[in-house]
């Protein structure tokens, strides 16, 4: 049952995830390092032992790295004519997908997610933040799990798991093939 794997740290683990998906800043690194922290403090169960490791593996990549180059990669990979478009219905469309991203656009809108409103709001960090909130508020308020099941079986599984595996074929640079990695084995298992 997919409420018997959340804990704590499952809403902090997608949060971290959502980070490794927007664009490269300053600050970023020390935000990485505080919600692994958080992730690490928190987490319960041994099976979240594996992906805290993961976790551990795309930090240190990420500042073993010049910021510069993984702005250019994030650019390269991400941005105009991307190879791996960030946002849902691009994805979608470009690697003919079976998705349509308006209902999601419709629950965004509605939670508590701040949303740039120059950004689209199919971002794949607006889809893990909301599923990070979701969780937040089963683990919190011992509501039941079918929200969940429904977000990720209409909103999230037909499409990312293709996208991690894009991400990684595509990626120049071991933080994203990483975080792809990372995201696909997580959200697998979660999921499963």
């Amino acid at each position: 049952m997919l409420q018997n794997k959340l804990s704590p740290s499952t809403q902090h683990i997608l949060r971290f995830y959502a980070k490794c998906f927007v664009y490269p800043y300053e600050e970023m690194q020390y935000e990485l390092q505080h919600l692994f922290r958080i992730i690490e403090r928190d987490s319960e169960g041994v099976e979240e032992i594996l992906y805290i490791d993961q976790i551990l593996n795309i930090l240190n990549m990420y500042q073993g790295m010049e910021l510069r180059e993984l702005r250019e990669e994030y650019v390269t990979l991400f941005s105009g004519d991307a190879q791996c478009p960030l946002l849902a219905h691009d994805f979608s469309s470009k690697f003919s997908i079976d998705y349509d991203s308006e209902n999601f656009t419709d629950l965004i809108v509605a939670s508590d997610i701040p949303v740039n409103p120059d950004e689209p709001t199919d971002l794949i960090s607006n889809y893990l933040e909301y599923l990070s909130i979701l969780i937040e508020d089963i683990y919190n308020n011992d509501t039941d799990d079918t929200e969940l099941k429904q977000f990720g079986r209409e909103h999230l599984i037909p499409w990312i798991f293709p996208f991690c595996e894009v991400l990684y074929k595509t990626s120049n640079v071991s933080f994203y093939r990483e975080a792809a990695v990372g995201l696909n084995d997580y959200l697998s298992w979660l999921f499963d």
